[in-house]
């Protein structure tokens, strides 16, 4: 990232953590310029808005004033965990800052399906997708059954988006799933067929960026054991069990 953009700063966060961070406003701007050119096709689009706004206050220097200030913190506000108690403190009537309230470009959140670049669709994947196996208790032979899985999982906000996943790959459905602070929605592929037929070419053709790349690899290998029903077997069972514990979380441990 820091090679592509020629800007920021890679941070070690924890033993498998690092984040990519551009702070200064010569960087940010490179940034901007970026997403200006090749907008983001998900509801994300609406926070960029937000925060290119409060960045050309920062630019122009207007948080030297009180309102300026005050407009960065409405837009804060509306922005991911949104304020802190102690901002809520200090600012009592802020008011939320809407994305209606920057120029909104409605045909850039309106995607064209047809026209959509596979490799937006594997940059997506390489941030929010994940292939998994899982393996589920059953009367069989060997008391197991293996569930290969292609999940996507994204706000509910971008419900539209996440339904036109279906008919993008022609298979697949949504879960909508529920904490006590947030809803999303998880794009599931699981019939085996699909997996195979579907799935994996598109990821063989265009490929997969990063750490994802390895657990891709993996899953495929468990993909062949399946296809070959090598899984019915105790041997065969316990190489899936094996590729499963050192993909995703287990990678590296």
């Amino acid at each position: 990232m820091v090679n592509y953009f020629g800007a920021g700063k890679i941070y070690v966060l924890a033993e498998n953590s690092t984040l990519f961070r551009v702070e200064s406003i010569k960087d940010l701007e490179v940034v901007i310029n970026h997403f200006d050119k090749y907008p983001l096709l998900t509801q994300k689009f609406k926070d960029y808005l937000l925060f290119k706004h409060a960045f050309n206050i920062v630019k122009n220097k207007e948080h030297l004033t009180l309102e300026g200030i005050r407009q960065i913190i409405s837009i804060k506000d509306s922005l991911n965990l949104g304020l802190s108690e102690n901002l809520k403190e200090v600012f009592p009537n802020i008011t939320t800052f809407k994305s209606e309230d920057v120029e909104l470009c409605s045909d850039t959140l309106m995607i064209n399906w047809d026209t959509v670049e596979p490799y937006w669709l594997v940059g997506f994947t390489s941030g929010e997708g994940c292939f998994f196996i899982n393996m589920i208790k059953s009367k069989s032979k060997l008391n197991e059954q293996v569930q290969l899985v292609f999940q996507i999982t994204q706000h509910t906000r971008d419900e539209i988006l996440m339904k036109n996943l279906i008919s993008y790959f022609g298979c697949g459905y949504i879960k909508v799933k529920t904490s006590s602070k947030f809803s999303w929605l998880d794009f599931v592929v699981t019939k085996f067929s699909d997996i195979d037929e579907k799935i994996i070419p598109f990821f063989k053709k265009y490929g997969i960026f990063g750490v994802k790349l390895e657990d891709f690899e993996d899953w495929c290998k468990a993909v062949e054991l399946v296809k070959n029903k090598t899984h019915l077997t105790s041997s065969g069972l316990e190489e899936i069990w094996k590729i499963k514990t050192g993909m995703n979380r287990g990678r590296g441990v």
